[in-house]
């Protein structure tokens, strides 16, 4: 069921309705642990990530589950559920045990915690991804995702290097917010980068 569920996303979603494109995948190819941490505006971006990885788990905001038979199918393709706009401990505490006694992990995190509408530009880095990567002693793979596409556009998901969180962060909040901002600079700065280079 899985498989086939990819594979019809990558036809209708990566080929049909978007034109996807994926720079940088090699990044993460043999890479069995990690936080992959893109930019969010779009609800198709989980969808994209999704038919690229193996092993993947993705965080998404507890609404999705309020319905019994969404919670099911979410569920059953490893997504599981976090309440935004508060300290959601239970989550967080299960995001970092998903990578205990197992060899293959990528956990899928939007680190701005909500998807951005059209007119605003950016908001303040959630440090939950930043914090669960640093618990659970794996790198941050950042990802830069084309901002509000439309249907049949293109789309670029670009991979950067691998991210790994300084354990003293976990003693100062503040440069913890500071890390989570820096990398959502970098996850912004990929993508003006490929397209300046692409116009060259």
């Amino acid at each position: 069921m899985k498989k086939i569920v990819k594979w019809l996303i990558k036809i209708f979603l990566c080929h049909l309705f978007y034109r996807v494109k994926y720079i940088g995948a090699d990044k993460i190819k043999d890479m069995n642990r990690c936080v992959i941490c893109p930019n969010h505006s779009n609800t198709v971006e989980p969808a994209w990530l999704y038919a690229r990885n193996d092993d993947i788990t993705i965080m998404a905001k507890a609404e999705l589950f309020e319905k019994k038979f969404w919670a099911k199918i979410f569920t059953y393709f490893n997504v599981f559920p976090i309440n935004r706009g508060e300290h959601d401990i239970r989550s967080i505490m299960h995001a970092i045990n998903l990578f205990k006694n197992v060899e293959k992990r990528k956990l899928l995190v939007f680190p701005e915690g909500e998807r951005l509408k059209k007119d605003i530009d950016r908001i303040s880095a959630k440090v939950g991804p930043v914090y669960i990567a640093m618990k659970a002693n794996v790198p941050i793979i950042p990802v830069s995702i084309t901002k509000n596409v439309k249907l049949f556009s293109r789309v670029n998901i670009i991979y950067g290097d691998p991210i790994t969180v300084p354990e003293e962060l976990l003693k100062d909040k503040e440069k913890l917010q500071q890390f989570a901002d820096r990398m959502m600079d970098d996850i912004y700065a990929m993508g003006a980068e490929y397209i300046k280079r692409g116009k060259k």
